[in-house]
């Protein structure tokens, strides 16, 4: 049995949907079937596959177009994509193959060729992306090959080196279940920052622990990591005890057996543009990147500061934008008044769900991208009825304040 089971089979072609799903699961895979684009970008939320075997055409848009969407996105972009085309139209097609897919077969495919195509594009995928187990983001290769490209490329970007301040006390107190959870929620505040508010080649990985990377467009850097700041100071307190969260620390020994208390994680994001400055290499970024995070460690609280040492006639006042720094948008402006108790602590608070179940959905939550409310109900913990007459209520006690 494969350590991820799954197969995305997205297949319009009547003829060989059976006999290719019979054969894909004699080899220990579970077969997800769908017939057209939609369903195959919802299922990818939920499902993770193992591989993705793609139709020339589907019911709704062309398998192609599907594959090219599917590697320009850094959510999906690690996932191997095998694409099955009509003989007719291999010569014809070879540019978009060429573009947006990982490896072909012609329909009907030999078995053989399919079974050795999967492992091979499965393979290549790993040695490409390294993509990180926990949280599913592309790791270091990816993200050193991205910053080669655009540097060689002569392309403006912003590099974000991303860090959780005092994780690993809470890691030591708590266990890695819990910081495991930290680290997924980051994840998801740091990829919906710059889906909301990013470019449309914009970039997201996770180096390891709990340092993260975002490559955006310089035009979005203040406002991707403001929201960041700001979700992330919001959501993560919860994961602590009661206790701590009211008192804001939490009490620990360090290796003398010293008591210290340590205060609740913040989050750290040292940002580098080229803006007015060429960066020669991959390894000057991450020079000047871990300078600013050094300096960054020193402060309290979370805090962004932008790469200026090579900048002259600019205020002082511009260097450190931290949680104080005016959105730059409407839109993410009005993200931001968002700003309440969480869902799940709500549903917490009100006794309608125990602690270990929504453990169970926020891990869900944050690993398929779906709305929290969906998980907890198609989880059986709370019904759609129970959970919208909820809202109501806690919608009508906002507005009355």
């Amino acid at each position: 049995m494969k350590d991820n089971k799954r197969i995305l089979l997205a297949l319009n072609d009547k003829d060989l949907i059976q006999p290719l799903q019979a054969t894909i699961k004699s080899w220990g895979y579970e077969i997800v079937l769908v017939k057209n684009g939609k369903e195959a970008f919802n299922e990818l939320t939920i499902c993770h596959p193992y591989a993705i075997i793609v139709d020339d055409t589907l019911e709704d848009m062309d398998g192609f177009n599907l594959s090219k969407t599917l590697k320009e996105d850094f959510l999906t972009a690690h996932i191997p994509i095998i694409m099955l085309i009509d003989k007719k139209q291999a010569r014809k097609k070879m540019l978009e193959i060429e573009q947006g897919v990982d490896d072909y077969l012609i329909k009907p495919p030999d078995p053989i060729d399919l079974e050795l195509r999967i492992e091979l594009a499965k393979r290549s995928g790993d040695y490409q992306f390294f993509a990180n187990s926990l949280t599913r983001l592309p790791g270091s290769p990816a993200v050193e090959k991205n910053v080669s490209i655009r540097i060689q490329s002569n392309q403006l970007f912003s590099f974000f080196y991303i860090d959780i301040d005092n994780f690993k006390s809470f890691n030591d107190k708590y266990g890695y279940v819990y910081g495991d959870s930290v680290i997924m929620q980051t994840a998801r505040i740091i990829s919906m920052a710059v889906k909301k508010l990013g470019s449309k080649n914009d970039f997201v990985g996770h180096i390891g622990g709990d340092d993260f990377v975002a490559i955006v467009n310089p035009d979005n850097e203040k406002m991707i990591a403001k929201y960041v700041i700001e979700e992330f100071d919001r959501l993560i307190p919860f994961h602590y005890a009661p206790k701590d969260r009211r008192e804001g620390f939490i009490i620990v020994k360090d290796r003398s057996g010293e008591v210290k208390k340590i205060p609740l994680m913040s989050i750290s994001i040292a940002i580098v543009n080229n803006k007015r400055k060429q960066i020669a290499n991959f390894l000057e970024l991450t020079e000047i990147a871990f300078e600013i995070k050094k300096y960054l460690k020193t402060l309290k609280g979370s805090n962004m500061l932008i790469n200026r040492r090579h900048e002259e006639h600019l205020n002082e006042n511009n260097d450190i934008l931290a949680k104080r720094v005016e959105a730059e948008s409407d839109f993410v402006k009005g993200l931001l008044l968002k700003r309440t108790k969480p869902l799940g602590q709500r549903l917490l608070d009100a006794k309608l769900i125990d602690e270990t179940s929504l453990n169970a959905a926020l891990v869900k939550h944050w690993a398929t991208g779906r709305l929290l409310g969906e998980v907890i109900v198609d989880l059986g913990i709370v019904s759609q009825e129970r959970l919208d007459n909820f809202l109501v209520e806690v919608n009508k006690a906002r507005s009355e304040k």
